[in-house]
């Protein structure tokens, strides 16, 4: 039903649930149902995602093309899965949510409400963070993260887990590239746009020490006067600029998250369950955010984006869909031929000198289904 309807207001949920009574009394199954104990991230998803890491790994079930691409992914690219955190609020409720890095979004893997707004402080970080750590005990780990979470003591906390970082710090930041020398802000460096910078080994914060980290910096050149109004200043132990830039690229997938989770996809705002039953619902969010994905990506591989939505023209810089926009769009094709069969029926026998390219419509039909 989400994915078909793309809402998760609780009303709006019952009046189209399938079940023959009334609505007063379907609106409290789903109510019952979101209560339930077994909607629990680590009973029900953390499984789920263990089995599919594994066969992204493995490459089981997948063909020879298919093989040879998945080593191309943005995620392999440097051989880590990138995990993207970031925190948001929607109508009121200040949730952090850790995620997977998929192409051009980011797959839910971890979150939770905070009991307060604003920042997340490091105790939570690193308590977020470390119940996501068994789900890559046999992958290299690389953790993306906006300014919010700038602090040294966090990157030095992920250095000391063994774990790769790129973390985005405000130009107030102070360094040494050598301890006993004077610390400098990264403000005084005057960097400007279209150029880039990078500092090996060095110390942060005048009163611990912490290090030795690298120094990412860049400003992307301006053009037509257009172009963004700060630099990046990025805290990682990559040993190379254009690694950590390429990399912590890849986060803007968390971002594309939130908004497919809003308005851009599930209307999350127009939800007004309380916090329980609201948790329960972003497990189930994340499932069908996830299969949607999923099904996207193995449509666009098989070539048969075509069918679905509009494709990349000559002259697009990015894709026209996302995986997310085309496993959903694949699944109401699918609807709709399940909902009016006679009707597609009776129009294809108006073409008949079109049968060759009906067949391959069905045929396209069949294999979106098989990766649903």
């Amino acid at each position: 039903m989400l994915q078909a309807h793309r809402k998760v207001s609780l009303s709006f949920l019952s009046s189209v649930f399938p079940q023959p009574i009334q609505y007063e009394s379907r609106k409290r199954n789903l109510q019952r149902f979101l209560l339930l104990p077994q909607l629990s991230i680590k009973l029900l998803w953390f499984p789920l995602v263990k089995y599919w890491l594994r066969q992204e790994e493995s490459g089981k079930g997948l063909n020879r093309a298919l093989r040879r691409h998945r080593k191309k992914l943005s995620f392999q690219e440097f051989g880590y899965w990138l995990v993207a955190i970031d925190r948001t609020e929607w109508k009121g409720r200040n949730i952090f949510m850790v995620s997977l890095v998929w192409g051009t979004h980011a797959l839910p893997l971890y979150w939770e409400i905070l009991g307060h707004v604003g920042n997340s402080d490091l105790r939570t970080q690193k308590r977020l963070l470390t119940a996501i750590l068994p789900l890559f005990k046999r992958s290299k780990l690389l953790v993306l993260a906006d300014r919010e979470f700038h602090s040294p003591k966090f990157a030095d906390w992920l250095n000391s887990k063994g774990l790769s970082f790129a973390l985005r710090q405000k130009n107030s930041l102070h360094f040494t590239e050598a301890i006993g020398t004077d610390y400098q802000s990264l403000k005084s460096l005057g960097l400007q746009p279209g150029e880039s910078k990078f500092y090996s080994d060095v110390f942060c914060n005048k009163e611990d020490g912490l290090g030795p980290f690298n120094l990412a910096l860049y400003w992307k050149r301006k053009y037509r006067k257009k172009g963004p109004k700060e630099a990046w200043f990025i805290l990682t132990n990559l040993t190379d600029l254009k690694t950590a830039l390429a990399l912590y690229r890849c986060r803007w997938g968390i971002e594309q998250l939130f908004k497919d989770c809003k308005s851009g996809g599930f209307n999350m705002e127009d939800t007004k369950l309380n916090d329980t039953r609201f948790i329960a619902l972003l497990l189930i969010i994340a499932i069908a955010y996830s299969l949607a994905t999923l099904q996207g990506y193995s449509t666009r591989q098989a070539g048969l984006d075509s069918y679905v939505g509009k494709i990349q023209e000559h002259k697009d810089k990015s894709l026209r869909q996302s995986d997310f926009s085309l496993g959903l769009y694949g699944q109401r094709w699918g609807y709709a031929m399940d909902l009016w069969p006679e009707l597609a029926l009776a129009l294809i026998s108006l073409k008949p000198h079109k049968s060759l390219c009906f067949q391959r419509g069905f045929f396209a039909l069949s294999l979106i289904r098989q990766a649903s």
